[in-house]
Formats: C-alpha cells, sequence, structure tokens
C-alpha cells in the first residue's frame, strides 16, 4: 500500500516536471524531481515480556495438595491486600522475610528459625491455604504481583 502511493506520487511530480520542461526549454528553468527515497528499515522493538509468566505457570500444581518446591517460587503475601509479602526465591533463600532460608519438607512449608512448620495446600495457580502446625486456624495466601 505505501509503495502504491509513493509510486503514484512520484508519477504525478515526474508528469509535472515534463509538462513544465516543454513548456520551458531553457535549463535553467527545468524543474529537477528528486529520486524517491527507500523507504526506511524498520527496525523491531526488542520483544517485551507479555504479562510475565509467573513461575506457578512454569511449575505443575495440583489443587488440594502440598505445593512444589517450585511453585512456592516467588511472592507470596496474606489475603486479597498480598500483605506480609516474602519473597521466595529458587535457591532456598528469601527477600523481606523473617526467615532467611525455605524449604518444602513433607508438603510443609519449613522457615530455617521458624519456631512451627506451615502446613499448605494449592487453591489454584495464584491462591494457597495456609495453617500453621497445630492450630485450627487457616489463611488464605495470595500470590503478589
Amino acid at each position: 500500500m505505501k509503495y502504491s502511493v509513493l509510486f503514484a506520487a512520484t508519477a504525478a511530480l515526474a508528469l509535472g516536471a515534463c509538462q513544465k520542461s516543454e513548456t520551458n526549454t531553457s535549463e535553467a528553468s527545468r524543474v529537477e524531481v528528486p529520486a524517491p527515497e527507500a523507504p526506511a528499515a524498520v527496525t523491531p522493538e526488542p520483544a517485551q515480556p507479555t504479562a510475565a509468566a509467573t513461575p506457578a505457570e512454569a511449575a505443575a500444581f495440583t489443587v488440594g495438595e502440598a505445593p512444589s518446591k517450585a511453585f512456592m517460587v516467588g511472592i507470596w503475601g496474606e489475603g486479597e491486600g498480598c500483605e506480609l509479602p516474602i519473597n521466595f526465591q529458587a535457591d532456598g533463600t528469601t527477600k523481606d522475610g523473617p526467615f532467611e532460608k525455605w524449604d518444602i519438607q513433607d508438603g510443609k512449608l519449613v522457615m530455617e528459625g521458624a519456631p512451627q512448620k506451615m502446613m499448605l495446600k494449592v487453591v489454584d495457580a495464584k491462591t494457597m491455604e495456609s495453617q500453621i502446625e497445630g492450630s485450627d486456624k487457616k489463611r488464605v495466601l495470595k500470590r503478589c504481583g
């Protein structure tokens, strides 16, 4: 489409220049029509990640079961507001958490130095149910961000 418009415009200019040169035969009065420029090369922009895949999407999970370590990687917080977020790293460390190291053992979250283990159950790709071992109180954990 661009090329047909460019071709038509160039042809019109060339035709106009020819008609003008026929009426004025002197060299000084001729109108020179510059050659059309080649279209600028389009440089593709670097690929932008579309809605970054969350670790949950990369790691398999089973609803109602304890999460795998791969599923846990990412930022998790309590409730819809993602309160008290902890960033669980793939190497077993945490960022912004109360304890430096974590692991999943026998379906329970074990935080090095924590007094209790936390039982976890996957609800969906972005939600888990948590319960401190020995307690009846259940909380909802959400993947933040």
